[in-house]
């Protein structure tokens, strides 16, 4: 009887236990995964929050980037520009040399410069001959052509101390700093012998380019007005003496040449 009674005061008891153990493991398994939920969830929130902020940051900084770049382009154009309307203030746009302006304050300049260091500082006046009769006989463009040749052979055949500019129409003017009359001379006769080239590249048959020029040496208490008569005044004589060669100006001469 009484390991009857036992046994079935165990089952009554373990009817009553295991339900009961069920129950608790249940709940405490539900609570765990709640819990766990709760965590993973507030985590999923925390780095949902932290990857909308990073994305905040990001988009901040390429905001920023975009903006520097933009900056940066703008004062590029700007001085871009800038250089733009500088060369075009000062340079000639068909030969690329000075523009008249530009190379006249070169002569002030170079004038004061000479007279501070006690050197030699030549002018020269060049024309190319018979230009108007190129316009006419060969049109505006073949006169345009001859233009671009001959400035392209005073920077290859001058010296890169020279300082060249345009002045006119088919006039030019060459500063020769620290360059006595005589070596002046050698220079500018070196050109007018090199000015076959021009002809040769124009292709024309009918068509001898050659120049004239005057040139002035500095002399002390000489203002830019003074040396550029008397080297305007050397080419005239030139043009007169037939063109195509170069006069240097004669002070002795009481016409000033």
């Amino acid at each position: 009887m009484l390991n009857l009674s036992f046994s079935l005061s165990s089952i009554k008891f373990t009817q009553y236990l295991y339900p009961y153990t069920f129950y608790q493991v249940f709940v405490t398994t539900s609570v765990f995964f709640s819990y766990q939920d709760r965590v993973s969830a507030q985590a999923l929130i925390t780095e949902e929050l932290s990857g909308t902020r990073n994305w905040y940051i990001l988009i901040g900084i390429m905001l920023l980037i975009t903006v520097i770049t933009m900056l940066l382009m703008q004062t590029i154009r700007n001085r871009r520009l800038a250089r733009k309307l500088e060369k075009l203030a000062t340079i000639d746009d068909l030969t690329g040399l000075m523009n008249r302006r530009q190379i006249l304050e070169c002569v002030e300049t170079q004038l004061t410069e000479t007279k501070a260091r006690g050197e030699s500082l030549s002018l020269a006046l060049v024309d190319i001959d018979w230009f108007k009769q190129i316009n006419d006989k060969f049109g505006y463009f073949t006169g345009d052509k001859v233009l671009k040749l001959f400035s392209e052979l005073c920077v290859e055949n001058l010296s890169e101390e020279f300082l060249l500019g345009r002045i006119g129409e088919e006039e030019f003017l060459i500063i020769m700093p620290d360059t006595h009359r005589n070596k002046a001379y050698l220079a500018l006769e070196h050109l007018r012998r090199a000015m076959r080239e021009v002809s040769e590249k124009v292709n024309m048959p009918d068509l001898d380019v050659t120049l004239s020029a005057g040139i002035c040496e500095y002399k002390e208490s000489d203002t830019s007005d003074i040396m550029l008569q008397l080297a305007s005044t050397a080419l005239y004589r030139a043009k007169e003496n037939s063109r195509n060669i170069v006069v240097v100006c004669d002070r002795s001469d009481e016409s000033g040449l």
